[in-house]
Parts: C-alpha cells; sequence; structure tokens
C-alpha cells in the first residue's frame, strides 16, 4: 500500500487529537410564575410555595440561548472528490491560522513539505463552511455537533470519507443575507465528517446532499459560556445576599456567584453539574433565600402538604426540596411509598439527587413500569446517581426489556454512570467505539449518531449466516459467502489513488467482523494490524443492511435525528449574546 499524498498519515494523526470519543436543550428565560418584581402585592406572587422567596423570583437568568458559531475549515482525504476553489479572503484566512498549527510551526521548508498552500491546491481537499452551536452553559471542554458545508460554487462533489482539519469557530451574527459579523473565538473543531449513511439514490437530490455533512461531537469549547442572573429590580443588599445563599449552598474554594454590579450575579459552573447544566440552573432558582432558623423545615412540611393537593407544581416542588439539602430526606421518604404515582415519583426523584439511597427503589419501579409516564425520565436519573451503587442493579436488568428503546435508554444510562457491564474499547485509531452489551433479550445492534461515534451489540456470540452477499452503494466494500464456506470474502477500495487493501477472510463472528473492517491497517510491512480502516458511516450501512436481508438475526436500530441534523443550526437575527464583544 503505497499512498500518493505523504502528508495525509501526518495530518490524519493531528486532526485526531481534536476528534470526540446531544441536542442542546432549550429554556425559557426564567420562569413565568417567578417573574415578580419584589414590591409587588402579595396578590401576584406565585402561589406555590415552591416559587414564593426563592432566587426564581427576583432574578431571570441571562446566556440561555445557544450561541451559533460558524468558522471555515478544511477538509481533506477525499481522494478525487474536492477541489481548489476558494475566494481570496477566505483562502488567505484559512492560511495564516493554520500556519499558527503546531504541525505547520514544526514542519520544514523543503520540496516535500507540509504546508498549508499544498494541502488547499490539493484536489484531495476541500473548503467547507463550519458551524455548530454551543449550548447555554457550556464549559470548557464540552462537546457539541458542528455542520461541515462545502462552499457554493466550487467543485467538490462529496465529503465522504473526510475528516475536518482542527479549526476554529468564531461568534457569528447575521445582518442580512450575504453578510454578518464574527466575534471572539469560542470553540475549535475537527474530526471524521458523518453523512447520511442511507442517502445512496444517484439523484441530483442525493450529490447535494454529499457536500453536506456532520462531524459528530467535533466540536470542543474553549471558553465558558458565560451566564448570570439579573435582577427585576436592582439592589445592592439583594445580588449580595443571593451570591452569599448560592455560595453557601455550592461550596467551592472559587466562588460560584459574583455580585458584579446592582443588577447582575455573575455565575460560574459547578464541576458537578458541567453535564447537566439545565438542572443546575433549575436547582438555582427554586434555591430559598431566607435564612432564618426553622424556615426551611417549615418550608419542607408545606411543600409535603402542597405535593398531596390538587394539581401541585410536582416538578417545582421536586427541586425545591432538593435546593434545601439532605435535611428534606426524613419529610421526602414517607413520601416514596404514596398511592399517588406523582407523588411517590417526584418526592423519590429529590431524594435521588440528594444521594438517598432509599429513594432508588421508587425510581426504579418507575423505570420497570410500561405504564409509567415518567419511565425514561427515571431512567436517565437513575444514570445519574453514580454515587448510588444500588442504582445500578435496575438498569442492568433493563438490558433484558423487550422494548428497544428501553433497552438503549439503560444501556446509555449505564454508560453515564461508567457502568463496567458494559465492555467498550476503541475501533481504530480515531474510527468509533465498540460497546459489548450482555443481553438476553432480542439480538440488537445500536450505532449513535450524535455524542459519539458508537456502535452497541447487544448479546452474546452474535454471528452471520450464510449464503451473504452486500455490496456498499459506492463500490468500495463487498462480502461475500456462500453455504459451506468457512470465511466471508472482503474486498474494500480505497478511494484514495494507490492505496488499495488486499482481499481479506473474515469470521462470521460480529464482533470480529466490525474489528477487522474497522480497525486501522498495517503502516508497514511488519506490521501485525490487519484492519481495512472502513468508516463509521459505511459501517452502519453495512450492519442495517446485514439484518435487514436476514445475514445477521438481529434488529438494527439507528439513533433518531435530532432537529440540527434535520435543518441546521439556527440563524440568530436578534441581539447578540455578550461574547460576541
Amino acid at each position: 500500500m503505497t499512498p500518493t499524498r505523504p502528508w495525509l498519515l501526518a495530518l490524519t494523526i493531528s486532526v485526531a487529537a481534536c476528534a470526540p470519543g446531544c441536542d442542546d436543550w432549550a429554556w425559557d428565560l426564567g420562569h413565568p410564575r417567578s417573574k415578580v418584581s419584589p414590591e409587588a402585592s402579595d396578590l401576584t406572587r406565585p402561589t406555590s410555595a415552591a416559587l414564593r422567596d426563592t432566587i426564581g423570583e427576583y432574578t431571570t437568568i441571562e446566556g440561555m440561548r445557544k450561541m451559533h458559531l460558524r468558522g471555515y475549515g478544511v477538509v481533506v482525504g477525499l481522494g478525487d472528490k474536492g477541489s481548489t476553489e476558494c475566494p481570496r479572503a477566505v483562502r488567505d484566512q484559512l492560511l495564516k491560522d493554520m500556519y499558527k498549527r503546531p504541525q505547520f510551526l514544526r514542519a520544514g521548508s523543503g520540496s516535500g513539505a507540509l504546508t498549508p498552500e499544498r494541502m488547499l491546491d490539493d484536489q484531495d481537499t476541500a473548503i467547507v463552511l463550519v458551524e455548530g452551536e454551543v449550548p447555554a452553559a457550556a464549559v470548557a471542554g464540552s462537546r457539541f455537533e458542528v455542520m461541515v458545508s462545502a462552499l457554493p460554487g466550487t467543485e467538490t462533489t462529496s465529503l465522504r470519507g473526510g475528516r475536518l482539519f482542527t479549526c476554529d469557530l468564531e461568534i457569528y451574527r447575521m445582518l442580512t443575507a450575504n453578510a454578518g459579523i464574527t466575534g471572539k473565538s469560542l470553540a475549535r473543531a475537527a474530526g471524521p465528517v458523518f453523512l447520511n449513511p442511507f442517502a445512496d439514490r444517484p439523484d441530483a437530490a442525493t450529490r447535494a446532499a454529499g457536500r453536506i455533512g456532520r462531524v459528530i461531537g467535533g466540536g470542543v469549547v474553549t471558553t465558558d459560556r458565560r451566564i448570570r442572573l439579573v435582577a427585576f429590580v436592582p439592589s445592592y443588599s439583594k445580588v449580595r445576599q443571593i451570591a452569599s445563599r448560592l455560595n453557601t449552598r455550592f461550596p467551592d474554594p472559587q466562588k460560584l456567584a459574583d455580585p458584579t454590579s446592582p443588577s447582575y450575579v455573575q455565575l460560574r459552573m459547578p464541576g458537578k453539574y458541567a453535564d447537566d447544566p439545565k438542572h443546575f440552573l433549575d436547582v438555582v432558582r427554586h434555591l430559598y433565600l431566607p435564612q432564618r432558623a426553622g424556615f426551611e423545615a417549615t418550608r419542607a412540611r408545606q411543600l409535603a402538604e402542597e405535593i398531596v393537593g390538587k394539581n401541585p407544581p410536582y416538578e417545582d416542588i421536586a427541586l425545591a426540596w432538593e435546593g434545601i439539602g439532605r435535611t428534606i430526606l426524613p419529610t421526602v421518604q414517607e413520601l416514596y411509598s404514596h398511592a399517588n404515582p406523582e407523588v411517590s415519583y417526584y418526592a423519590a426523584l429529590a431524594g435521588l439527587r440528594l444521594e438517598d439511597s432509599l429513594a432508588v427503589e421508587t425510581v426504579a419501579r418507575h423505570a420497570g413500569d410500561p405504564q409509567s409516564v415518567h419511565r425514561f425520565e427515571a431512567i436517565r436519573a437513575l444514570g445519574k446517581a453514580r454515587t448510588l451503587p444500588r442504582a445500578a442493579r435496575p438498569l442492568r436488568s433493563l438490558l433484558d426489556d423487550a422494548e428497544p428503546d428501553v433497552r438503549i435508554a439503560a444501556y446509555e444510562a449505564l454508560l453515564d454512570r461508567g457502568d463496567t457491564i458494559v465492555a467498550s474499547h476503541p475501533v481504530g485509531s480515531d474510527n468509533f467505539i465498540l460497546d459489548l452489551v450482555p443481553s438476553s433479550g432480542e439480538d440488537l445492534v445500536y450505532a449513535k449518531r450524535t455524542g459519539q461515534r458508537r456502535i452497541a451489540v447487544f448479546g452474546d456470540n452474535l454471528r452471520l449466516q450464510p449464503p451473504l452477499f452486500y455490496a456498499h452503494p459506492s463500490g468500495e466494500l463487498t462480502l461475500n459467502s456462500y453455504d459451506g464456506t468457512a470465511t466471508i470474502t472482503v474486498f474494500h477500495k480505497s478511494p484514495h489513488p494507490g492505496m488499495d487493501f488486499p482481499t481479506a477472510e473474515a469470521d462470521f463472528d460480529l464482533v470480529k467482523l466490525i474489528e477487522l473492517l474497522g480497525s486501522d491497517p498495517p503502516r508497514r510491512s511488519t506490521d501485525s494490524a490487519k484492519g481495512l480502516s472502513v468508516d463509521y458511516e459505511t459501517m452502519i450501512h453495512l450492519l442495517h443492511e446485514l439484518c435487514d436481508m436476514g445475514s445477521l438475526k438481529a434488529r438494527f436500530q439507528l439513533q433518531q435525528p435530532s432537529l440540527t441534523e434535520m435543518f441546521g443550526p439556527s440563524r440568530p437575527t436578534d441581539r447578540p449574546e455578550s461574547e460576541l464583544k
């Protein structure tokens, strides 16, 4: 195997350093029932004890919109499907940015040296527009989805099989259809480009779709998103009281809250909530300000009386209990067995979030009940209860459930917990992660298309059945086996001229087949590696077709598409967030 482009291997290694291993949440700016001036009469104050006297009654939260980012980048590894066209201004900026990257700073100046100019002038590459949306309250290191699209008017035919070279993403605000302004860089992006695995019809619409792809979890936040509380009525004493309450409830060597003016309290996301900022801000809004002796104990009992009444705000009450802390456990524990399933669930949910092991049984009962409206929410809650070992058992039992969506939810919750029952290992240096999930239920193969590139195999010893024949629509991958043959013949044609893979013989064992196809090929003739470097997108297509044709007796399920995947990042036209400055 002799590559015609010697810089491609070095570039692949450099891109892998930034590649990853959900959809963002949307939330209104403050609870409508709590947007009340402290000067207002009692008639306009919230009626629920869960909302009165809380931080949410005196403030709203600024910085809750998704932040639209964009930039220009280079997709490499396209064979002859790329193009060299690029507007002069974009090219000049790309060259300037690329020369700041470590691999170019170290590059020599000889005729064979890898330079940005050589990259951009190669048909193997394409310059793309890169866009993404950073979730509200995201902290540095958080990942998000990015979309890449070939520039209009260029001859790039497809981004399939390409990798986005590391690029910076800046805040962007549209002014007109053809103009906008940018702000500072808040993120970077890199990684393999993922296209729709099933867009295989040779028509104009499919060809156009091949010029647009996604990098799964390819965006990495480099600067914490700003978020702050805004007082309805400016008051130094009030914002100081709010900041003091937050710093007391969430102690940390670095202050969580800082009153920067009579109107603002700057917030910092605690590490404990970095992967669930929405929940943290929900608790903040429901945190009580009064600290006089006996207030919280009295309020906890009031909430217990309210929750068993008529049409109570269950979620608000659970959050208010959580804000008070573990002192409320004796009060809520009495409600775990309440006859009203709503009461029992929300009481136990508050207890679970406060690390009460007694709450696990009640939440697990909802997770296992097909009739419970809280089933999937309960499964996620058990996954987040990482400090409670007992919460893993009900999730493990749900891996055998009759409903595939429940099994998948339990698997993802166990991943969230880092449970060792899911055996995970990378396939290829930067291809995807293979998860082996023990299950006595129907054999199932599940593939993700947000967050991380992961394939999960539910069941033991899944094997393919001959005869079988598979050919990818591109013609790059073929599998063939007849009755009586001991192996599967695999032919993988590289899209890169001069990079040919020898014909391989594969085992009928599904896991061994996936590992052979997805692993890296040998770099030298002495290497023991035998991988064929089949990309994630092609692997998904293969697994779906094998299940569909009956060669693999298993159900195949692909993660449902997100709104961003279907429609792309939003295009904000209103006042930009403060990070634009």
